[in-house]
């Protein structure tokens, strides 16, 4: 009974989590009516609204890095899967500690988001491409 009340509740902060991440905007950390309004990307019209798209072309980024890491993974055998993972993950660290480096000196500005997601876009359309080598080496 305890361990039934217990998931309950994770599961109810885990559904607080995901409602509170789809009206908070993470690039910029504040709930957005820009979130709400029809960004032009091609065009924007303000800082917000930058900030904005830098973060969607990060997050488009992260996406495709995602889709080629599996399709790496699934021409990997078991041993070699591992060592991805693994690698994967110091990676995910580097690229972090690598990017809050990078802009560091734009701390507390307010456009220290669009630097870092710009950085974190950069690293992850490298680390996308380093996986497509390794994809076309094994065909």
């Amino acid at each position: 009974m305890r361990q039934q009340k217990l998931g309950l509740y994770i599961h109810g902060i885990l559904s607080a989590i995901v409602v509170t991440s789809i009206f908070v905007n993470p690039a910029t950390g504040k709930q957005g009516k820009i979130l709400a309004q029809q960004v032009n990307c091609n065009n924007p019209r303000s800082d917000a609204e930058d900030r904005e798209c830098i973060y969607r072309a990060y997050q488009a980024a992260d996406r495709r890095l995602n889709l080629v890491y599996r399709q790496l993974s699934n021409l990997l055998s078991n041993d070699e899967r591992q060592e991805l993972i693994k690698a994967q993950q110091v990676w995910i660290r580097f690229r972090d500690a690598n990017c809050s480096f990078e802009v560091y000196r734009n701390r507390g500005g307010s456009g220290y988001n669009g630097f870092l997601n710009n950085c974190l876009q950069r690293m992850t359309k490298e680390r996308t491409a380093d996986f497509e080598r390794y994809i076309k080496q094994r065909q």
